[in-house]
This record gives C-alpha cells, structure tokens and sequence, in this order.
C-alpha cells in the first residue's frame, strides 16, 4: 500500500470526492455536476491532476454472461462520473502470507486475530443458505430493495456468497464476489446492523482474500472511490484498495464454472493464515 499521502488517504483525491458528494446532494446543482464531469475519462484526467496520475489497469473480459456482466458493472455513469474511473482496486500477491505481510496489514492482522478469539468463523456458503442469510439480514437493514438482485445472481451462478458467522452461527458480515478469469469484484459486504463497527469484516475480507488467490484472482475491484464516505475510505485503505482507472477490452470465449466450479469444497476458516512476523519497517460494510 501506499504511504499516507498517497492513493485513498491523497488529499486532493478526498477532496475532489467529497466535493462531488456535495454537489450531489444539493438538487440546484444536480445538472451543473453532470455537465462539469460527463465527459471521456481521457478529458477528465486532463483537466483534473489528481486523476491523471491514477493508475490504469487493462481488464480482459471474456466472452460470457460473467464477462458482460463484469463489463456493464463498469460501463456508464452515475451523477456523470463515469464507473470506470478511479475504482477501489486491490493487487493481489501470489499468496495470503504476502498479502498480511507488512506494517501497513497491522491492523487487518490486529482486528482479525480479534474476530477469531471471539469465536467469529468465515466460510463460503451455498445458494440456499446464502438467500437466507442475506434475506434477513437485508430486512434488518432495512434494505429489501436489493434482494431481487442478488437473488437473481444467486440463482445464475453468477455470484459467490460468503458469511462471517459468531460462535452462535449469528451471522456478522455477508459478502458477494463475481469473478471473470483473474479480475474479481467485490459486488457486496453488508454487516448485521449491530455488528458494524466490530472486527469481523477484516476476518472475512482476509479470507475472501486467500480464496481468491487461490483461484488465480490478481485484482479485487469495487467501485469508484470518489463516492466513498470517509469511514469507507479508510476501511478500503487498510486493506490496501488503491484508486485505479480501469479499461475494458473483450478476450475470449471462456467456460463458465457453476457456483460449486472454481472453488474447492468450502473450508471452515477462523482467521488468515499463519505469517511470519513482520519486518520492522526501518496495509474494505
């Protein structure tokens, strides 16, 4: 991850997020917004320096219902910011030892190994006890609206659900990836309302983190960071998100494997693997 000043915590980047958000909820300014900003990503990183020196990464999509849907989460613009540009985007390293690594995984490793002694648990579940679990959880966040959709990409496949449960079996933190060949998105990770504030998310995201590895992922994306409140950022942050402006080009036809495919069995895990202790340095609901 980046030093402080850079990446999510730069803060030109946070402020020219912040100042979108603003304009965003003030409905005068709504249209003078999207005329300012709803223009090429290449016009855009030209009038504002902040996206100019972002990173861009080369997403190959395949030529599948998992590539077109990966590409359209993508495609467009929402208040005419366009989706591509500056999205969360996490490098993954070739194993979750070298992911935890590091001073900046202090408190990934910290919040994690907290989880784990309070009995917290995280694994993959299957379609049916996704749909429950994220049924109820969605009715106690008041957030029903979203059930149709993921129930849709439940029962397509399209989807992998994920929970990080306490010791009794209450679940604590839902998770949603969708994978397309080495480039995985994180569609979803919503905590029980009660539990938001607790260390159960950094358990599941480092486990989510080794399960990817394993399956080849080498870049875990979100969404763009210019719309993230501050709390969001910083999560995002110690997980080592780094804001990147994607470009999407077609590759080809590739097998879609069924809910069960990619993945070996689901596996039980309470925390990340074992990593050495760090060298002194003389790091995502």
């Amino acid at each position: 991850m980046g030093s402080a000043g850079s990446g999510l915590a730069d803060p030109e980047f946070v402020r020219l997020g912040e100042a979108l958000q603003r304009r965003h909820r003030v409905q005068g300014r709504m249209r003078r917004t999207a005329a300012t900003v709803a223009c090429a990503v290449p016009a855009l990183r030209e009038r504002m320096p902040v996206l100019a020196d972002l990173p861009q990464l080369l997403v190959t999509s395949s030529v599948s219902e998992a590539g077109d849907r990966m590409a359209a989460k993508y495609d467009g613009t929402r208040s005419g910011v366009p989706r591509r540009l500056a999205v969360s985007v996490l490098s993954l390293p070739d194993s979750v030892e070298d992911y935890l690594r590091g001073r900046s995984k202090q408190a990934l490793r910290t919040n994690s190994r907290r989880a784990r002694e309070a009995g917290v648990t995280c694994r993959r579940m299957g379609r049916v006890e996704a749909e429950v679990r994220i049924s109820a959880l969605l009715r106690a966040r008041e957030e029903e609206d979203l059930l149709p959709g993921v129930r849709a990409d439940l029962v397509g496949g399209l989807v992998q659900a994920w929970v990080a449960r306490d010791a009794d079996d209450v679940t604590e933190v839902i998770a949603l990836t969708s994978a397309d060949g080495p480039f995985a998105r994180l569609d979803l990770m919503l905590s029980a309302p009660d539990r938001e504030a607790g260390p159960a998310r950094y358990l599941l995201s480092a486990h989510l983190v080794g399960e990817l590895i394993e399956r080849g992922v080498r870049h875990l994306a979100v969404d763009t960071a210019l719309w993230l409140d501050s709390g969001l950022r910083h999560f995002q942050r110690l997980l080592g998100f780094e804001p990147t402006t994607l470009e999407f080009t077609r590759g080809s036809a590739v097998d879609v494997l069924p809910d069960d495919g990619p993945f070996p069995a689901p596996r039980v895990s309470s925390g990340p693997l074992p990593v050495a202790v760090p060298t002194p340095v003389g790091s995502a609901s």
